[in-house]
């Protein structure tokens, strides 16, 4: 009898400090990008609550990446600077598109402030001209029989 047993392997790469280096401050660079386009969609008027807590989740990757990479554990920081920039994988798309969104939306509720309160202005001189025409011809008759 052949017994074949399936065991899966992981074949462990060891990174070099060069390599753990490149990798953090990597996925450092995409922090602080990432920080950048949240800045701009916060700034646009977009709710970015969201956005901040995936970045937060994302430092502290990033820190923990520091810290082994600062302890000689190169593997360890690797693994964790390719979780961080994992994490942030679409990210500055997603910031993007809050961004023009708010900005849309903004641009869109000042039009409506304007054209509604141009509208509703001209409404109230129409309608007070009107109702005063109506009263002078009404009451003019009225008043020169006095």
């Amino acid at each position: 009898m052949l017994f074949v047993v399936d065991v899966p392997v992981r074949v462990f790469a060891v990174a070099t400090a060069d390599e753990a280096r490149v990798a953090v401050d990597g996925a450092e660079a995409r922090v602080i990008a990432c920080y950048g386009a949240v800045v701009e969609a916060e700034g646009a008027g977009g709710n970015v609550t969201e956005l901040a807590g995936v970045l937060n989740e994302a430092g502290v990757l990033l820190s923990w990446a520091r810290v082994a990479f600062e302890n000689g554990e190169y593997d360890l920081a690797s693994e964790f600077s390719s979780n961080c920039t994992g994490m942030l994988a679409g990210f500055t798309d997603r910031a993007v598109t809050l961004r023009d969104s708010a900005a849309q939306e903004r641009s869109l509720d000042f039009m409506v402030n304007i054209v509604g309160s141009t509208v509703g202005a001209v409404a109230v001189v129409v309608a007070g001209w009107v109702l005063w025409v109506y009263l002078k011809r009404k009451y003019g008759k009225a008043g020169s029989a006095v």
